[in-house]
């Protein structure tokens, strides 16, 4: 019997070898998950079908503003003007809710299911960073629908004539209030639809809540606008859309004779409060949410 034994081991150089390249640090992180998420909005490097709703949508929500200038170039003035700047955004307003329901779960349901959060927030990024990078990945996103519809609709209306200095000239002081209403739009969409998202434990549940807060919101709010009443002033604001659309004609101008907002006797100033009550109501929900994540 040997009084002991001794143990020998190999040492093998597998190749590895420290990382001296740049530290991009706080901001390269958000960055990264900024671009990360707009791609995950549009499927970008996925399978085709998750680029279905996404792209159909901008499609979609682009199409009328194309039709609008065609018939502008052929018919000139010979027929009324289908769209315009105001009542665009309120007309596809549908697709909306539509594309939050299909891509804002994309963004946050898998992450909290599949507990990869930790590694997101070990560092250098903030439970902040992260919410704020997914907002602001979102809001791009919506941005293809609240925005670049409309600029193409500025863009064809300038085209149509024949003298594009007097034209551009004279439709150039629309261009604060489009940026401003599709920005207004993507920023307080955003907001609603991650804030629901983040409650939900599967991306089909999440995507029913929204669906559930935007066109079931809807429906009451007409439905009860409809009835009359003692709140049918009120009736608006059950409809995040109506809400969004009085606060962007208290900012820029410009009634909508399809939309609630018009018929309602609430001051146009309390839309603009609704909005940034909502908007802040969602970064709070997200705020408390995130904040009992444990890493």
């Amino acid at each position: 019997m040997t009084a002991g034994t001794e143990t020998t081991g190999t040492i093998y150089d597998i190749g590895y070898r420290r990382y001296d390249g740049p530290r991009l640090g706080r901001g390269g992180a958000v960055g990264a998950v900024v671009q990360a998420g707009v791609r995950a909005v549009f499927g970008l490097g996925r399978s085709g079908r998750s680029k279905i709703i996404p792209w159909g949508a901008v499609i979609l929500a682009v199409l009328p503003a194309v039709v609008a200038v065609s018939i502008r170039v052929l018919a000139g003035d010979l027929i009324p003007e289908l769209y315009n700047y105001e009542n665009y955004l309120w007309q596809i307003g549908a697709l909306f809710s539509i594309f939050v329901a299909a891509q804002a779960p994309e963004l946050v349901v898998n992450d909290i299911r599949h507990r990869v959060l930790p590694l997101y927030f070990s560092r250098p990024m903030s439970r902040f960073d992260y919410v704020a990078a997914k907002l602001a990945a979102l809001a791009l996103g919506l941005l293809a629908l609240t925005l670049v519809p409309v600029l193409v609709l500025f863009i064809g209306r300038v085209l149509a004539t024949d003298d594009l200095l007097t034209a551009f000239g004279s439709e150039v002081g629309s261009l604060p209030a489009i940026v401003g209403s599709g920005v207004l739009h993507a920023v307080v969409l955003a907001s609603v639809g991650l804030a629901i998202c983040s409650l939900a434990s599967r991306r089909a549940f999440a995507a029913a809540a929204v669906l559930a807060v935007f066109l079931v919101g809807g429906v009451i709010s007409a439905v009860l606008a409809e009835a009359g009443g003692a709140f049918d002033d009120w009736a608006p604001f059950l409809n995040p859309l109506s809400i969004i659309d009085g606060a962007r004609q208290w900012l820029f101008g410009g009634e909508v004779a399809e939309s609630p907002v018009g018929a309602s006797g609430v001051p146009l100033p309390v839309y603009g409060l609704a909005a940034a009550a909502l908007t802040l109501g969602s970064w709070l929900v997200l705020a408390l949410r995130y904040r009992r994540i444990t890493v």
